[in-house]
């Protein structure tokens, strides 16, 4: 049973480097304890019990802490910012994508609302989607865009143009 275990523990650890999603790796400490319980010269069907028991009580009680350090934290961007922002469409809708401008950077959009929108309709961004914004129709027409090419910028260049005055 010797062999047995030590292949058990090396394919969960194998598993464990291969897929990185903490599950493997409680089977192996189950495996190492079974491993162990071996040469002492514990029954098998002891040892097996023993496997399982060690394996189920590692996967409940420390997978949930363990998980939460490995954790990937994801890092807003400039990007993220603009959500929320209202701006005109320079194209027609076609195919659920359009284009806009936003600090003088045209992005690729997709359009989350089945309306038909055409050239110069006012959107908000509401995500971001890898490297596109996704925008739906804006709520209210009378509200002014956000930022519509270079106009916030040159709206703050003036503000501290007026503050160091």
């Amino acid at each position: 049973m010797i062999i047995v275990w030590s292949v058990v523990v090396a394919i969960a650890l194998l598993a464990e480097f291969l897929m990185y999603n903490m599950v493997s790796a409680w089977f192996a400490a189950g495996g190492l304890v079974a491993l162990i319980s071996a040469p002492i010269g514990l029954p098998w069907p002891w040892q097996i019990l023993l496997f399982f028991v060690v394996s189920f009580i590692c996967l409940l009680g420390l997978r949930r802490f363990v998980v939460q350090f490995m954790r990937v934290k994801t890092v807003p961007t400039n990007a993220d910012a603009n959500v929320g922002k209202r701006v005109k469409l320079l194209k027609d809708v076609s195919d659920s994508r359009s284009e806009i401008k936003l600090f003088d950077v045209i992005w690729t959009v997709s359009v989350a609302c089945d309306e038909s929108l055409l050239k110069g309709d006012l959107v908000e961004i509401i995500g971001m989607e890898g490297n596109k914004y996704i925008v739906q129709k804006a709520s209210d027409e009378k509200a002014a865009p956000a930022t519509a090419g270079n106009t916030t910028r040159k709206a703050a260049a003036s503000t501290a143009k007026e503050v160091k005055k």
